[in-house]
């Protein structure tokens, strides 16, 4: 079964699209069979990525039921090793607003698709598809800038995705389940709070839930002299969410990965010595560990120790 590797953002622009398809064609290269698939629902453009302007077929013909199957919208480019692609849809009412049937109808196709790795490139913000797309990954990275208002949106955005994983944690038909669906929270706190209000025991069973949870963290854009301390970052999430956040590597500011945009081309494909494309080399190197182990350890392992393997490889 396919390793799948999401990524998140708190805000559009942080340049998620364009790390996830450099990884992409990074692992592609690497003999890896590999699937970018572009759930950014509304704004799905990793197509634009590799100069495919007007795709046979999207996202949007399986979701509405044109085409049968999620392998016939599978585009392959034959140059780049092989990558495949399932395109974004064009964000209709219908797929915009996909019921939970149809959502689960997607993710299950995505379990079909016979690959060593499937990426997801999941719409920036806060929405429950986004949060959904974000918690399906066996891995998941997340992506900020450098910038105050950029680490605030990523820090609300790893908050309300420990809250869904918090809430996927205990049976839909449980007590504590039905209490906490009913509500609102702003914060992981309040969850924790009322679990363990509604059943004693509920707080540890949560926290369990997100010990292994360690989305791997990719700034981008970095500068040495950023006005961001990654350190407190790292310590604050750990604090308040309880989770650990690994990193698996930085992007310095590079002119090449504007030059590669206008060209339509993954940056580590038209310039491969630019420093962007040799820090996401990196990148895909550990990924490639990752992944490794995933498949080593699909049959020996529990989930909850599979989880821990991101956090094992990339610290």
């Amino acid at each position: 079964m396919a390793v799948t590797i999401s990524i998140g953002s708190g805000k559009g622009g942080a340049g998620k699209t364009m790390i996830l398809c450099n990884l992409a064609l990074l692992l592609a290269k690497k003999g890896k069979k590999v699937c970018l698939v572009d759930l950014d629902i509304g704004g799905a453009d990793a197509h634009l990525l590799f100069g495919l302007f007007n795709p046979k077929h999207s996202l949007a013909d399986f979701l509405t039921r044109k085409v049968d199957s999620i392998q016939d919208v599978v585009h392959t480019f034959y140059s780049l090793n092989g990558l495949q692609l399932i395109p974004g849809n064009d964000s209709t009412l219908q797929t915009a607003n996909m019921s939970f049937q149809e959502k689960q109808r997607l993710l299950r196709s995505l379990k079909t698709l016979d690959v060593d790795v499937v990426l997801i490139d999941v719409g920036a913000g806060t929405s429950y598809h986004s949060l959904d797309f974000f918690m399906f990954g066996d891995i998941q990275l997340c992506v900020t800038l450098p910038e105050p208002t950029a680490i605030m949106d990523f820090y609300n955005f790893l908050q309300l995705a420990t809250i869904r994983k918090v809430l996927g944690s205990f049976l839909s038909t449980s007590q504590v389940s039905a209490t906490l669906k009913k509500q609102s929270f702003s914060s992981l706190a309040e969850v924790l709070e009322l679990a363990e209000q509604t059943q004693a025991g509920a707080k540890e069973k949560a926290q369990q839930a997100l010990y292994y949870f360690h989305p791997l963290l990719v700034i981008n854009r970095d500068m040495s002299n950023g006005k961001v301390n990654k350190n407190k970052l790292k310590q604050m999430v750990s604090k308040y969410l309880g989770i650990e956040i690994p990193p698996l590597g930085n992007i310095p500011e590079d002119k090449a990965i504007a030059e590669a945009l206008k060209a339509y081309m993954p940056v580590c494909e038209l310039s491969p010595d630019a420093p962007a494309s040799l820090a996401m080399s990196q990148m895909a190197d550990k990924l490639e560990k990752i992944i490794a182990l995933f498949q080593t350890n699909e049959d020996n392992s529990t989930p909850d120790e599979k989880e821990s393997l991101p956090e094992k490889i990339a610290i």
